[in-house]
């Protein structure tokens, strides 16, 4: 059964105020297997805000609780062998790249050889690689959508996947089928729910994947060949712009939207080698972050093959 988690992402207002105060509270609400998320991966190698690995451990071990993964941000420009040390302290095995932009064909198989790269550090030191996808990886390049030439043009000892079903949804996919599709490429998941009240439409831009054509190999980014089926006037980068400006109503509580939850858990057992289920609240409108993560748990607990160990 697939282990259930948390990433600190979805506490992160808390964080910021008090961090070993927040792992306390999240290791007191039950989630024995967490996973760090470091958005200041320039400046700090750890869990993003300068808490000593040791102290890190030493507070989730008064939980039962252990770090499973970390997400490291930006990751083109951390210290790979400092963040692998803190890393180690903790436990972890799973080093996640948490985004990537992706422009032209070219752009893309160069990313895809640095991913291989530092895949092979972090199995080196006997650690996985993982990418965590969002909706844009599902758009189109020369016919083909950006994750299926990620995952052809990497090397599965090197990179695995993260697979966010939620992200997957928005790009107007069936996150059971990819699952089926990735199979044992996928090693992690993300989970969390969408609204049905939702203010945006649950499709990005309202447009399938096929209707998202980025620049082909040697293209130019006059805006001429981007979107060409919707001849829409835009440069590549607009994908990325929009999924930061997403707006606080997609997204809700486990089990309080519209997603097939135990489908895509059962799928995750069957087709995958995924081992946890990782909650990734991105907003809530109740009246913390902390509540919020309580009630998702609470939620989770009304599905089948899951489990709360680690």
């Amino acid at each position: 059964m697939i282990k259930v988690g948390l990433i600190l992402y979805s506490v992160r207002e808390e964080m910021a105020k008090d961090p070993i105060a927040t792992v306390e509270k999240v290791g007191a609400l039950g989630y024995k297997n967490i996973e760090v998320c470091n958005h200041n991966a320039i400046r700090d190698s750890g869990c993003g805000f300068n808490v000593p690995a040791e102290t890190l451990k030493s507070t989730f071990d008064k939980f039962g609780s252990k770090v499973v993964s970390a997400h490291i941000f930006p990751m083109e420009k951390a210290n790979l062998p400092e963040v692998i040390a803190y890393n180690e302290i903790l436990g972890n095995h799973n080093i996640v790249c948490p985004n990537g932009r992706f422009t032209t064909y070219d752009d893309l198989m160069y990313q895809c050889e640095r991913f291989n790269k530092t895949g092979r550090l972090c199995k080196e030191a006997g650690m996985t690689y993982l990418y965590h996808n969002h909706y844009h990886e599902f758009y189109t390049i020369n016919g083909r959508t950006i994750m299926d030439l990620m995952m052809e043009n990497t090397d599965p000892d090197y990179l695995s996947l993260e697979l966010d079903t939620f992200w997957v949804m928005r790009a107007g996919l069936d996150p059971v089928e990819q699952l089926r599709h990735f199979g044992k490429r996928v090693k992690l998941l993300h989970q969390k729910d969408f609204a049905w009240d939702s203010m945006e439409p649950l499709n990005m831009r309202g447009l399938t994947p096929e209707e998202c054509i980025l620049p082909a190999e040697g293209a130019g980014t006059d805006g001429d060949s981007v979107y060409a089926k919707t001849g829409r006037h835009a440069d590549a980068d607009e994908a990325a712009k929009k999924a930061r400006r997403i707006r606080n109503t997609a997204f809700t509580e486990i089990g309080m939207g519209i997603m097939n939850i135990q489908d895509i858990i059962n799928a995750a057992n069957t087709y995958t080698d995924a081992e946890y289920i990782i909650l990734e609240q991105d907003a809530t409108r109740l009246e913390s972050q902390l509540v919020s993560v309580e009630k998702s748990m609470e939620a989770f607990r009304k599905y089948d093959g899951i489990s709360w160990d680690n």
